[in-house]
């Protein structure tokens, strides 16, 4: 669940991003030859690194949990 949550906020950081232009990275998209393919660029690293930060935060508990 943490790891869809954070799947999520990436997701969201990237596509605001991208419609506020921050670092201009909306107009270079909307230049682009291939739109889809430059958005899924951005979108793809922040959404894994969202979805690793969740699952991490998600585990802090077990490994806690289980140390001996």
């Amino acid at each position: 669940m943490s790891a869809l949550s954070g799947l999520l906020a990436g997701a969201v950081a990237a596509g605001v991003l991208m419609i506020l232009d921050i670092g201009s990275i909306g107009t270079l998209i909307a230049r682009s030859t291939a739109p889809l393919l430059a958005a899924a660029t951005v979108l793809a690293p922040f959404a894994l690194i969202g979805t690793a930060a969740g699952a991490a935060i998600g585990l802090l508990p077990y490994l806690r949990k289980f140390r001996r």
